[in-house]
């Protein structure tokens, strides 16, 4: 379809070059739709996740223009920090926004929880309309992790502010079936359709399988010829880490299995504690892995891992699952029955769901992965096609296109 001359301006704190999960998938978005001729602008923040080094305030990017606000850039690791970054950003992002001459959609994500209030307010003063991305659905997430008392003041004050902002968006993404029913459940039946399902993505281009004798990382690992169960990506609050490692304990006695552990997160120092209570020479921890060096940190894996508490179903789907497809791995999902990543492994027949906390069915559903070579192949193709098919940033950039379309 034809953009040429249509606007847009996505809204976010983090875009390249600070290449977390939430800009990293941005950027491969925007681009996108940059080749399918729209005018692309973007007001995001100066680093403060891997770096606080200021970077030009103005740059253009693969035909995407680039705005830094001049935030605050406090340790990302304190949560005080962390609040007043993006406090800082928010304000700016409203002035910056305020002063653009163009028109066209605004894009907004609910990363950090609070930036969805731009939307609305950018609509009242500029008359422009927006379209949400539901990263993770909140104050939910909080209160099922017990942070926040259900029927507590700024429980509800939070649920009347996303009331307010959903009634306001155009279109609504959520990023699974089991988040778009949760967030539909919020809505009057009036609203529930402009609720939309589009997954995350990979870039066929940055991953893809690759053979064991071309891997040079899988050489550098030393690991010779052991089993790798590998968990990469972040390690946060949300995610059953602790059931990894307590699988990893009922596979002690067999040393041809390895499990590989690459991030970081919240539950990063607490699960290395875990491993050496328990003594566990079958656990290797390493940090994140450059992009350019993922499709063969991915494909080290003879299996793969994705872990999510059960507290969290519908709140939060997590977008490995899709670098993993990608590089031509079987899952092993350690999630709830009717989650996103549950749904999507089942439909496609690429891997085994065990229930969070069941650390002895996550350890004897790897055991039967490791002595079952062909249903491994079976289910890594299955993954791969999948992918190829359905949740490539090309097919989701589609998606993205053809709702703007109907905005513009």
């Amino acid at each position: 379809m034809d953009h040429q001359g249509k606007k847009l301006t996505l809204i976010s704190q983090y875009f390249y070059p600070e290449m977390i999960s939430t800009g990293h998938l941005l950027t491969e978005l925007l681009q996108q739709l940059v080749t399918k001729g729209m005018r692309v602008s973007v007001i995001c923040a100066q680093p403060t996740y891997y770096s606080t080094e200021k970077v030009d305030s103005h740059i253009t990017f693969k035909g995407i223009s680039i705005t830094r606000t001049p935030n605050a850039q406090y340790d990302k690791n304190s949560i005080k920090g962390k609040l007043l970054n993006s406090i800082s950003f928010f304000i700016s992002a409203v002035l910056m926004a305020c002063a653009q001459k163009q028109g066209g959609v605004i894009l907004v994500v609910t990363n950090p929880p609070f930036l969805g209030l731009l939307g609305p307010i950018i609509k009242s003063l500029k008359k422009r309309p927006f379209l949400l991305i539901v990263h993770d659905l909140y104050p939910d997430i909080l209160m099922k992790m017990g942070y926040l008392r259900p029927h507590s003041l700024t429980v509800q004050l939070w649920h009347a502010l996303n009331q307010w902002i959903f009634r306001k968006a155009h279109f609504i993404v959520t990023l699974g079936r089991d988040m778009q029913k949760a967030l539909q459940d919020k809505l009057p039946n009036t609203e529930r359709p402009k609720v939309k399902f589009i997954p995350n993505w990979a870039d066929p281009f940055v991953v893809r399988p690759v053979d064991t004798d071309e891997n040079f990382f899988l050489k550098e690992l030393g690991f010779g010829n052991k089993f790798i169960v590998q968990y990469s990506g972040n390690m946060g609050l949300t995610h059953d880490m602790e059931t990894i490692i307590k699988a990893a304990w009922h596979l002690i006695r067999d040393e041809s299995i390895q499990f590989l552990l690459i991030g970081g997160g919240g539950k990063l120092k607490k699960i290395k504690d875990m491993a050496r209570y328990y003594k566990l020479q079958n656990v290797t921890f390493l940090p994140y892995q450059p992009r350019e060096n993922l499709k063969y940190s991915l494909s080290a894996a003879h299996v793969s891992l994705i872990a999510l508490e059960s507290s969290v179903t519908g709140l939060s789907v997590p977008s490995k699952l899709y670098g993993i497809m990608a590089s031509g791995r079987p899952i092993v999902a350690i999630v709830p029955e009717n989650s996103e990543v549950a749904l999507t492994l089942r439909e496609f027949k690429c891997g085994l769901i065990t229930t969070p906390k069941d650390d002895l069915a996550l350890a004897e559903t790897i055991s039967w992965l490791k002595v079952n070579e062909s249903a491994r192949e079976t289910m890594g193709k299955q993954a791969y096609k999948a992918f190829l098919e359905n949740f490539t940033v090309q097919n989701c950039a589609d998606k993205y296109s053809e709702l703007l379309k109907k905005m513009i």
